[in-house]
């Protein structure tokens, strides 16, 4: 399978809201040449393989990483524009992450046990991102994350961590200035760019 191939098996198994034709001006490929790779087994078992793999890297990546409010904001943005099974695939397994973390962290400190600095951070990531992406993809968490957990990065987490000013205002701010549109826009540009420097089909 070609780079450019590859890329375009990628493109149709991540961007699902998107059509052939859109992918097509984005990459630059025929439009009957992408239908034409679409009945072939190898590209559709490469679209399938490469989701688990996508949600696995982008799980560890929220977990690990620390991130700017900006870039939180654009991955939540990003990933609310992917392939619906992709977008539950990697969300389920970071929510049961989140609940799970933010569970205990309550436990620990109703019962004056010490809370974990692995765990703190976790759950800052994972609140951060999920804050984020309920702007642009409402879901399961929002109930338990204003009821529970927004309370608990407010009056615990964030003052253990030396945060001093809560996030929500600010995260509110770069969502009003850069739109989905606009990052749509961005991505398209990115991904133009990306396909010109490929070697032809």
């Amino acid at each position: 399978m070609t780079p450019r191939q590859y890329g375009a098996a990628l493109m149709q198994a991540y961007l699902g809201k998107a059509s052939l034709a859109w992918i097509a001006d984005q990459t630059g490929i025929a439009l009957e040449t992408l239908r034409r790779w679409r009945r072939e087994p190898e590209f559709l078992l490469l679209m399938d393989w490469s989701k688990s793999l996508f949600a696995a890297a982008f799980h560890e990546a929220l977990v690990l990483h620390d991130y700017s409010l900006v870039e939180y904001h654009d991955l939540a943005a990003e990933f609310a524009l992917l392939d619906e099974s992709l977008r539950v695939m990697a969300r389920v397994p970071l929510y049961d992450r989140f609940k799970t973390t933010g569970a205990a962290l309550i436990s620990k400190h109703e019962n004056g046990i010490p809370l974990p600095d692995f765990d703190l951070r976790l759950f800052r990531r994972l609140l951060l991102f999920f804050l984020a992406l309920e702007h642009h993809w409402p879901g399961a968490a929002a109930r338990r994350l204003r009821e529970e957990f927004i309370p608990l990065a407010k009056d615990v987490v964030w003052p253990r961590l030396g945060q001093e000013h809560w996030v929500e205002a600010a995260l509110s701010s770069i969502q009003q200035s850069t739109p989905l549109s606009q990052i749509q826009l961005v991505l398209s540009g990115q991904l133009k760019q990306l396909f010109l420097r490929l070697p032809g089909e």
